[in-house]
């Protein structure tokens, strides 16, 4: 992991609850620092939005929140489903712009799971609150995901 040492965890300054999660692949950890809170029947992650999240325009680059929704959406069917998964296919809505500065967080709930598939709805906003206010809201993806045998 890395240890982020060129960036001051204090000043991402994530609200409470969220605590920094320490065990990412190297993907999502090279795009972090990233933070998380769960309870049995949901969980949230957010990040801090920096300028190297962003396009050339100064707003949060579409392929960061894409990647941002299928983690949530991974993490949903893991939780719920108890089984490792790869992403089939996901469609993403961007709803609204983000920028640097900016607290996005996120969930996920899977719809449906079969033996070999799961269904799932993703969407984050920004903002400091539990619940996602229409008006803030960035994006919605929906996913769906092959299961992985267990080994």
């Amino acid at each position: 992991m890395s240890d982020f040492s060129e960036i001051d965890l204090a000043a991402l300054q994530p609200p409470e609850p969220f605590r920094l999660s320490v065990r990412r692949g190297p993907f999502t950890t090279h795009n972090g620092p990233w933070f998380h809170w769960a309870r049995p029947d949901t969980f949230r992650q957010g990040v801090r939005l920096l300028e190297r999240h962003c396009n050339s325009r100064g707003i949060v680059h579409g392929g960061f929140l894409s990647s941002f929704a299928d983690g949530l959406a991974a993490t949903s069917v893991f939780r719920e489903v108890k089984r490792a998964s790869v992403t089939i296919k996901l469609n993403t809505e961007f709803l609204r712009s983000a920028k640097s500065g900016d607290w996005l967080q996120g969930t996920a709930k899977v719809t449906r799971a079969t033996r070999k598939t799961a269904f799932v709805d993703a969407y984050a906003w920004v903002g400091e609150g539990e619940e996602p206010p229409m008006d803030r809201l960035i994006f919605r993806s929906s996913a769906i995901f092959r299961l992985l045998e267990d080994r």
